[in-house]
């Protein structure tokens, strides 16, 4: 009796670990979308790509994004930044913003494969990568605010 309860211990365990990973083994976060007004836009789960590893890689190959999903790009430092969708089959909606959470750029409805360089024209301190129209259906506009963690909300 003992080895089956131990058994399926194991069993809920090594589920329950299967459930707490994404595509990427990338963290998920929560992350709120707040409009100029405050008022919430959009409650997302997103991974976090905050190594050179996981920027690197990002969506690539991805085949499926849920609407209430993305991937946040955290470069740790306000700097120029370059994106592109070599090997993304997605179109993506891409949010830059700067060290506050604050939307300074939109790239709407990106080209799958494209190669061509996707940059704000300034320096930026993180990504959010979301399924293309999602800007667009939710009214999300420069000077709106990304909220989690990773911004610095002081001042």
């Amino acid at each position: 009796m003992r080895s089956v309860v131990v058994a399926f211990l194991l069993v809920i365990t090594a589920a329950a670990a299967g459930l707490a990973q994404t595509p990427s083994g990338m963290p998920l976060i929560a992350l709120t979308i707040q409009g100029k007004d405050g008022a919430t836009k959009a409650d997302l789960t997103v991974e976090l790509a905050e190594t050179p590893e996981h920027r690197a890689k990002g969506l690539m190959f991805r085949n499926e994004l849920a609407d209430n999903r993305g991937m946040l790009f955290d470069f740790k430092e306000t700097r120029s930044v370059s994106m592109w969708m070599k090997n993304t089959p997605l179109s993506l909606d891409m949010i830059f913003t700067d060290d506050k959470g604050a939307i300074l750029y939109i790239a709407r409805n990106t080209v799958p494969f494209s190669e061509d360089i996707i940059s704000p024209g300034m320096p930026v301190y993180a990504v959010l990568e979301v399924k293309a129209g999602t800007t667009g259906r939710l009214a999300i506009e420069p000077g709106d605010r990304l909220v989690t963690p990773i911004f610095n909300t002081g001042g």
